[in-house]
């Protein structure tokens, strides 16, 4: 991952959790908790690419 990619997926991760904090101190809870789909989508995005990632390299010390 490049140093741009990580800067741009933390910028938009703070931008979620602020929105839905926003919404959660107005009292709109359901907006609030729309945002936690998308997180848990990222998280399970970015724990299969890393897992898919450390599974190659293991593959390829073995040979």
């Amino acid at each position: 991952m490049t140093k741009t990619s990580a800067i741009i997926q933390i910028i938009i991760i703070l931008f979620l959790v602020g929105l839905s904090t926003v919404y959660f101190f107005k009292g709109n809870f359901e907006v609030g908790l729309a945002v936690l789909p998308l997180l848990m989508v990222y998280y399970v995005f970015v724990t299969a690419r890393r897992k898919r990632a450390e599974s190659r390299d293991k593959a390829d010390d073995l040979k």
